[in-house]
């Protein structure tokens, strides 16, 4: 059960256009719901995901699996070992353990030869030939052409145009969709985390035109040609979203805008990216933390009442007017932007 949520909510972070249901776990069944709470599909799959460009990958009891639309009907032939979500068009399916692509149509439009699955984000996929540790990286685009040939160690998803790099494995720079270095590489990439055996280097991806590097253990930002323009003397600084982005100073957080200035001055024990308004934030020990949501100005909107969101690695935020979250420890269910418990496991 807990591998199963992980695996569904590990894409949560994709994209940000899911359409409003989401999918709730009943007597051994996926079904879902809408942004009221409200059941629409009755749960009857043993694998549901979110919608995304209007399609959701399912399997009920006893079929590979394929793609329903919000009706419940299946639009896409349940045939695959796996799926992700769709993005930019495209969603990856698994064949004989090999993952390939396929567009909204069903079409395979790249063969199932790849040992992990293809996202699109500025129209160029990652790739990797072999499988194990000592692959190295590449891009492919929505054709199935090899655009960068894979000679990287390391890489992340293309972002804002960019996307991190590294041959060595050590350091890393950014290059552009063409493969051309446009910030040389140099700066260390330190703790990186893994799922599914995969290196996962969102925290290195451009957003708002800016990213956060370290320098002498400190943070701070770089434009997109590699300049300083807030000097590294933080913490801590995530992702820049509407404006804004979670700043550590010392062992507290708080919001600080693109020049560098406190706009909600550090409180929290733990802070994520703003996103459609909201921000997650926590108060508490380590191990007891509760989250709730602060508006731009740092008004709270959702209580700090919450146990969390449902992974370490994917942001804690809304879709759609919905957030997932852990409602107490072990209890997992959805809230509206009120705080509203929409639905809950138990």
């Amino acid at each position: 059960m807990k591998y199963i949520i992980a695996v569904i909510f590990f894409f949560v972070s994709q994209v940000l256009c899911a359409q409003n249901l989401f999918p709730v776990y009943k007597d051994a069944k996926w079904g879902y719901i809408d942004s009221t709470g409200k059941e629409i599909l009755t749960p009857k799959y043993k694998v549901a995901g979110f919608f995304y460009e209007g399609m959701a990958y399912a399997a009920v009891p006893g079929e590979k699996m394929g793609f329903i639309n919000t009706e419940g009907k299946n639009v896409i032939t349940a045939k695959y070992d796996a799926a992700t979500n769709f993005n930019e068009g495209f969603a990856s399916v698994m064949e004989d353990e090999d993952w390939g692509v396929i567009n909204t149509k069903g079409e395979m439009v790249i063969e199932a030869k790849y040992p992990a699955w293809l996202v699109f984000h500025d129209g160029l996929a990652k790739i990797k030939l072999e499988r194990g540790l000592f692959s190295t990286y590449g891009f492919i685009n929505t054709k199935g052409d090899t655009v960068i040939y894979p000679k990287f160690e390391k890489l992340s998803d293309f972002s804002n145009g960019l996307c991190m790099a590294s041959k060595d494995g050590d350091t890393y720079g950014y290059i552009d969709t063409k493969g051309n270095w446009v910030i040389q590489p140099g700066r260390q990439i330190g703790s990186v985390i893994k799922i599914n055996k995969e290196y996962v280097f969102s925290d290195k991806d451009f957003s708002e035109g800016s990213v956060a590097v370290v320098e002498k253990e400190k943070y701070g930002v770089i434009d997109k040609t590699g300049t300083i323009v807030i000097p590294a003397k933080f913490s801590m600084i995530g992702k820049f979203k509407n404006g804004l982005a979670p700043a550590k100073m010392d062992s507290l957080y708080g919001y600080i805008n693109t020049k560098g200035n406190w706009v909600i001055k550090p409180k929290y024990v733990s802070a994520e990216p703003f996103n459609n308004g909201l921000a997650a934030v926590s108060t508490g020990s380590m191990f007891d933390q509760k989250w709730g949501f602060i508006d731009a100005s740092g008004k709270v909107t959702v209580p700090l009442t919450l146990a969390g969101g449902l992974s370490f690695t994917d942001p804690f935020l809304f879709l759609q007017g919905v957030a997932a979250a852990y409602i107490t420890p072990g209890i997992w269910g959805y809230v509206n932007r009120q705080g509203k418990v929409l639905w809950k496991n138990k």
